[in-house]
């Protein structure tokens, strides 16, 4: 029996919440289904570099670093390929696929939402189309369902949680040293994801005389250009020796580099499920964080993570009492560091989740 036809639209393949889910998901959703990425403008091959030969073939890239080019490619390849299920994830998608339901209705079209906050005017507008063409949605967390239904009055909304099989066998953790501790920062340097409240943090820890350094993996989020910006902030704050910015690390080498840190130091100011704290809280990193999105449900301070409390401006020297505190007695680090590691044993993963609810749109067409 043939395998049904899935094309998952996302703008770019680069760095990302999206694309890193989207990668980890690839090999058991295609044991099920003919599912395909099909990528409108830019892929970071340096990203994707190891990424084994069998699994590029289901990325189908248009040729072009061009949104509008490449939509019109994309649509080409939509027609050829005649799918049954589109799945559409990120605004700047949402033109190609809800066109292609307008041509060919008889598609069933998933809006997948990531963020469980508001997007500018010109995302909010597209989104508003996607809610009009979808036929059902898919939310990467609860957080995210509720505001869908609360924004955008969705009903019809599937949970596909951002948890996967993180174990890799032969990884050791650093042995936790309370004298130098290590942080990290995987994702987009971007204001969302409060990096300059990360590099003020920072500053505090080193004049309260913690000893350490930050490592920041990412790039600059396309509608920014601030990596100057960000060099220039961390040697105003006189934390050159400490903080550093380094290049994306390719993705099957993410969980590897995190199991060289302690912490995860991630101060967004608004999230969905958070990719990366997940990632890290299954490798057994200390996640510091602020209790936005998802990440408010599946952590507790003092538990499994640390929170910056709301209000943050003003805890921010509250967060560094309890960072200290941790600091001062591995053994408290130790039971939260454990803690975070089982924090999704029980979750149910990605993949299966999406085959479920795959399963169920296809029973309807």
């Amino acid at each position: 029996m043939d395998k049904k036809k899935i094309i998952h639209i996302v703008p770019t393949f680069e760095l990302g919440g999206v694309q890193t889910g989207i990668l980890y998901s690839l090999e058991d959703l295609n044991k099920v289904f003919d599912y395909k990425v099909l990528v409108i403008g830019r892929v970071d091959a340096e990203w994707l570099k190891n990424l084994s030969p069998h699994l590029h073939v289901h990325i189908i890239r248009t040729g072009t670093n061009s949104l509008f080019f490449g939509a019109l490619r994309a649509f080409k390849i939509l027609k050829k390929l005649s799918p049954h299920i589109i799945i559409s994830s990120l605004w700047k998608s949402v033109l190609i696929a809800a066109s292609y339901k307008l041509f060919y209705p008889k598609v069933y079209l998933l809006g997948f939402f990531h963020n469980a906050f508001p997007y500018h005017f010109i995302g909010n507008c597209f989104l508003q189309i996607m809610v009009r063409f979808q036929n059902s949605a898919l939310a990467d967390s609860n957080e995210t369902k509720t505001f869908l239904k609360e924004r955008y009055n969705v009903e019809q909304t599937d949970v596909i949680p951002y948890n996967f099989s993180f174990e890799k066998p032969g990884l050791k953790r650093r042995a936790f040293d309370p004298s130098f501790i290590r942080l990290v920062f995987f994702g987009r340097l971007s204001q969302n994801k409060g990096i300059d409240r990360n590099l003020e943090f920072c500053r505090l820890c080193k004049e309260a005389g913690i000893s350490f350094e930050y490592h920041l993996y990412g790039d600059i989020a396309e509608q920014e250009n601030r990596e100057s910006t960000y060099e220039l902030m961390i040697r105003r704050l006189g934390i050159e020796n400490e903080v550093t910015i380094k290049k994306v690390v390719p993705n099957d080498m993410v969980l590897e580099k995190m199991h060289e840190y302690d912490f995860l130091l991630h101060l967004s100011n608004m999230e969905g499920m958070a990719l990366a704290v997940v990632e890290a809280m299954n490798c057994g990193l200390v996640p510091v964080v602020t209790p936005v999105g998802e990440i408010r449900h599946y952590s507790k301070d003092g538990e499994n993570a640390i929170w910056l409390q709301p209000q943050v401006e003003n805890n921010m020297h509250d967060l560094l009492g309890k960072l200290k505190n941790v600091v001062s007695h591995p053994t408290k680090y130790y039971q939260i560091s454990a803690a975070a590691a089982q924090t999704f044993k029980h979750y149910k993963k990605y993949s299966e989740a999406m085959i479920e609810a795959l399963d169920s749109k296809l029973r309807k067409i």
